[in-house]
């Protein structure tokens, strides 16, 4: 009697590294045709590895997107790095995505060692294809494909969409046989208050000027989902009180938006109503503690 062979199926991580401002999360909302990953013109909107799910016939894919890869003057600047080390450590592929009017070539030389000295596949997704002309483009891919360290290159637009199909499909190429690591219907694994904190510090990134933004962090003291509605209670932290200044803003009118702007994303991501209470805190120099760093869930609790 003639064996029939079970359908296999591929599952596994695919770290997403690059630059700041590279476009690494704007490209993980465009495969997954998500928002999870919060966006900004700002470098490192990102600040902790967030996974995010693609579930296609035959395969799964666990999106994590990382902080921009960075030079470390500061303790939480070194606790990013970390993070991007350590997901590249545990990931089955690494992607790697590159702005081609990237001046910083010192990092992206020391980014590439790292993710070259992994021994994962690699895939070099050559982003914001849409703003280059059509020979400018096809120099940089030639020039690139001659690089035996990568085991694909990919011209894309992760705004636009361009070529992330096929971007896609040489992903689950390189992914290994295996069951799904999670259910169908899973979007992260990640829980809802953090989406939450992140969807408020995405409206922080959008509305204030460059240091304001870098010197807070949100976090949720409380979470309660009824089914029917939600409250939700936030700290916003920053080190001084100026910068609280700023974040209330005159007559409470900065703070007001961002809860407004923040209550309605949250509201459309959770399909619930939602009430939404905003605190600003002054935590002086936590992006320096060890401790803070920990109690915000910027380091494990060691």
């Amino acid at each position: 009697m003639k064996e029939t062979s079970e359908p296999t199926s591929k599952s596994g991580f695919v770290a997403i590294v690059g630059l700041p401002n590279a476009g690494k999360s704007t490209l993980v909302n465009q495969l997954t045709q998500t928002k999870l990953s919060i966006v900004s013109r700002k470098a490192q909107t990102t600040r902790n590895t967030v996974s995010i799910i693609l579930t296609r016939p035959g395969a799964q894919i666990i999106f994590q997107d990382t902080p921009g890869f960075h030079e470390a003057k500061t303790m939480i600047n070194e606790v990013f790095l970390e993070c991007i080390r350590k997901t590249i450590k545990l990931t089955d592929v690494i992607l790697y995505v590159v702005d081609p009017g990237i001046k910083k070539l010192d990092l992206l030389y020391e980014l590439e060692r790292l993710v070259v000295e992994s021994h994962k596949p690699v895939v070099l997704a050559i982003n914001k294809i849409d703003m280059l002309g059509t020979k400018m483009l096809d120099d940089i891919i030639n020039r690139s494909s001659f690089d035996a360290r990568f085991d694909s290159i990919i011209g894309i637009s992760a705004l636009t969409g361009q070529n992330c199909d096929k971007l896609i499909e040489r992903l689950i190429e390189l992914l290994p046989e295996g069951p799904y690591l999670y259910s169908e219907d899973d979007l992260s694994d990640m829980p809802e208050r953090f989406f939450a904190s992140e969807i408020v510090r995405e409206q922080i990134l959008q509305l204030l000027g460059q240091e304001v933004p870098h010197k807070t962090a949100v976090t949720i003291e409380t979470f309660k989902n009824d089914g029917v509605s939600v409250l939700i209670q936030g700290n916003i932290h920053v080190e001084r009180h100026s910068q609280k200044k700023i974040l209330i803003g005159k007559d409470g009118q900065m703070i007001k938006k961002i809860g407004t702007l923040a209550r309605q994303k949250i509201k459309e991501f959770l399909d619930l109503p939602v009430r939404l209470e905003l605190f600003v805190k002054v935590s002086p120099n936590w992006t320096k503690s060890m401790n803070k760093l920990k109690e915000f869930g910027y380091l494990d609790n060691r």
